[in-house]
């Protein structure tokens, strides 16, 4: 369960896990922006997740804060040790090419 904000419009300091429907309905609905930016990031961990080798995904920054326009959606994907990105299918590898990501996503 994702918690409240604190005063500042932020999340509690810490880790806090949730599910994918619990992430979409708190962080990619309020505003236009974050629908938009929130399709991004669905795209984005779809392609991850078809390599099956996708582990955790991690998100900070501004997206996951009370901020009704994120500038952007700061995110770590973290992969099984022997994934390898020659190995995944050619159309998910767009993901972790970083100048090819950063403006598909």
């Amino acid at each position: 369960m994702i918690p409240d904000f604190n005063l500042d419009g932020n999340l509690p300091e810490g880790i806090h896990t949730c599910t994918e429907s619990e992430f979409f309905g708190r962080f990619a609905g309020s505003s236009a922006r974050r629908k938009w930016l929130g399709e991004r990031v669905r795209e984005l961990v779809a392609l991850a997740m078809a390599t099956g080798q996708l582990e955790r995904v991690f998100v900070w920054g501004s997206f996951v804060t009370a901020k009704e326009s994120p500038k952007d959606v700061d995110l770590l994907l973290i992969m099984r040790p022997d994934f390898e990105v020659e190995a995944a299918p050619e159309a998910c590898r767009q993901v972790f090419e970083h100048a090819t990501a950063r403006v598909a996503f």
